[in-house]
């Protein structure tokens, strides 16, 4: 890509990130939530460029599902203002420090933070991680029937994503592994090679919005899943996207674990008339006027609801 090319992409970028800066921030004159009884958590993690987002986000996935407990993991970035807002929109946000939630065998930042924190609200709740630059639009019936069941899910990346033994996922891997691979290709060609269970599965999803079952052995088999990459991969076990290998390897070991079907859990470049949940992944985020007109027309949606 010339000079030229990547000023002009540049420019294209920020024109539609401001475009839905200005539609996220409509969601500031909508209505508290008020407390579910669905019996799950809602936990995400929020940086404070994202704030509008994640009220846009949950407040679209709360439209359908409400849960009665929902968590904040609060990334460094939040400050006073930024609590207040989240308080006063979900009043019974529960509110904790990203400090909170690390171990000397898990690494620091790379949202590892926020699945500690959900190994340790999983051991008495069903519970869901939410991204926030997600948009519910349409009724979920399978992460409801999921909840219902116990059973994990994790939102794929094609249709059918498949959960497959560790052999198997070396194997789809290994073709893939040259210099400069991305560290969850080069960790999905080693992870039959640690010893891990000889029945443990893995599935390459997205961690931005999964399902974990109540369990007493969750943050046991992460910590145990870290401790062994690291061994084999040392220090490139720190780069990002270790957590969402991580992530990936836990619910495809949860409970009836199955990928959410797709394209009607999906990214936007898939979208059909049936998606009814998007995932607006950075390199789809402001390529065009996708993401504003949806969460317009979510805000739209939250706005006309019941009170």
């Amino acid at each position: 890509m010339s000079l030229v090319e990547r000023v002009v992409q540049r420019v294209r970028r920020d024109y539609f990130r401001w475009q839905y800066q200005k539609v996220a921030r409509q969601i500031l004159d909508t209505r508290p939530v008020k407390r579910g009884d669905l019996p799950f958590t809602l936990l995400s993690m929020v940086h404070q460029r994202d704030v509008h987002s994640y009220l846009v986000a949950v407040k679209s996935f709360t439209h359908f599902l409400n849960p009665s407990r929902i968590v904040v993991v609060c990334d460094p970035s939040i400050d006073e203002n930024d609590r207040a807002v989240l308080k006063h929109h979900l009043p019974h946000l529960i509110l904790r420090e990203a400090g909170e939630f690390t171990h000397p065998d898990i690494p620091r930042g790379g949202t590892w933070e926020r699945l500690f924190a959900i190994s340790g609200y999983a051991l008495d709740s069903y519970v869901i991680q939410l991204d926030a630059d997600t948009l519910t639009m349409q009724p979920i019936p399978e992460v409801l029937q999921a909840i219902q069941a116990g059973a994990g899910f994790v939102l794929g990346e094609i249709p059918d994503t498949p959960i497959r033994p560790l052999d198997a996922v070396r194997a789809h891997a290994l073709p893939k592994v040259k210099p400069g691979a991305h560290i969850q290709t080069l960790s999905e060609a080693e992870m039959a090679n640690v010893g891990l269970p000889g029945d443990a599965r893995y599935v390459r999803g997205c961690s931005g919005f999964t399902g974990f079952p109540p369990s007493t052995t969750m943050r046991d088999n992460l910590l145990d899943f870290s401790r062994r990459m690291t061994g084999k991969l040392g220090e490139d076990w720190k780069r990002w996207g270790t957590e969402q290998v991580t992530s990936n390897y836990l619910v495809a070991n949860a409970f009836a674990a199955k990928s959410l079907p797709f394209p009607k859990y999906g990214t936007p470049d898939c979208a059909t008339a049936e998606t009814a949940f998007f995932h607006f992944i950075g390199p789809m985020r402001f390529i065009n006027n996708k993401y504003k007109t949806t969460s317009r027309q979510a805000i739209h949606l939250i706005s006309n609801a019941p009170a």
